[in-house]
């Protein structure tokens, strides 16, 4: 198995220095080779490495102390003129946001995913605070950093949330 997927962890510590372009750009790169809906691609992104404006993404959203002290944050945006169906574009932004965070580990960095949509208050905070059109939903921020701190890996699997459907019966217990 891909040893980025168990080892990520959300990291909300940081080391106080600043993500390497490159390493930024192979985020992204990440970020647009996921699958999306009827390969619509409507995601967009905001990459912020200002300092003030880091620290200004903390009174956004009640989650997002650890902006303050990461090197950079991508926030994470669906263009609704892409795919006009909200469903498929908050998918589609959440696997984008996902490559991010398996990137990041194997770039050597720490990540947390903070939740923007579908929390009107937080909709309407970003939006306001970055002038967006109303046509770019932001779905998501992802604060990103040297690690200043280590989380133990954890294998989440629980087999008691599985059931394999064989379709041989009305009666079978679907979940």
């Amino acid at each position: 198995m891909l040893k980025e997927l168990f080892d990520r962890r959300s990291i909300r510590r940081y080391e106080d220095r600043p993500v390497e372009p490159e390493k930024l750009t192979e985020l992204l790169r990440a970020a647009m080779n996921a699958p999306t809906a009827r390969n619509t691609q409507g995601w967009r992104f905001l990459v912020l490495q200002d300092r003030s404006t880091l620290r200004d993404m903390t009174t956004l959203s009640p989650y997002t102390g650890m902006m303050a002290s990461a090197g950079a944050a991508i926030l994470v945006l669906a263009d609704r003129e892409a795919n006009p169906l909200e469903g498929y574009l908050l998918q589609d932004c959440a696997a984008a946001i996902e490559n991010i965070l398996i990137e990041a580990v194997h770039q050597g960095l720490g990540a947390c995913w903070c939740g923007i949509a579908p929390r009107t208050e937080r909709i309407d905070a970003f939006r306001d605070y970055f002038h967006l059109p109303n046509r770019m939903l932001p779905v998501g921020i992802v604060a990103l950093g040297y690690p200043a701190e280590s989380r133990p890996r954890e294998d989440q699997f629980d087999p008691e949330k599985v059931r394999y459907w064989t379709g041989a019966s009305p009666e079978e217990e679907a979940i």
